[in-house]
């Protein structure tokens, strides 16, 4: 009886090893949005924010081009409550000489 007790909290322990373990991996993993993550949409705020932003930089329109763009004008109307300009958003893929979808 000790063997099968001592058996059962060895995979108890290895069951909360193992969920501590995929719980960490989770939220290390960014979330994705239009096929891009988080993170990499990060590269584009100061281009989007503010009443006169900047130009978009390389690394943005990188990012762009990644980017599953019908989604994103799918999105725009979200944009404004995170202080995102709608109009900023959608001029980005112009100023990075991206096509835009039709209707977008």
């Amino acid at each position: 009886m000790a063997k099968s007790y001592s058996t059962m909290i060895f995979l108890l322990f290895a069951l909360i090893i193992t969920v501590q373990i995929a719980t960490i991996n989770a939220a290390e993993t960014p979330e994705v949005i239009c096929k891009v993550t988080i993170n990499d949409l990060m590269l584009c705020l100061p281009a989007v924010m503010g009443k006169r932003p900047p130009k978009p930089t390389p690394d943005c329109c990188a990012v762009l081009r990644k980017a599953d763009l019908q989604c994103m004008c799918n999105q725009k109307s979200e944009l404004g409550k995170f202080g995102i300009s709608p109009e900023a958003a959608m001029n980005l893929p112009k100023q990075c000489k991206i096509k835009v979808p039709d209707g977008c």
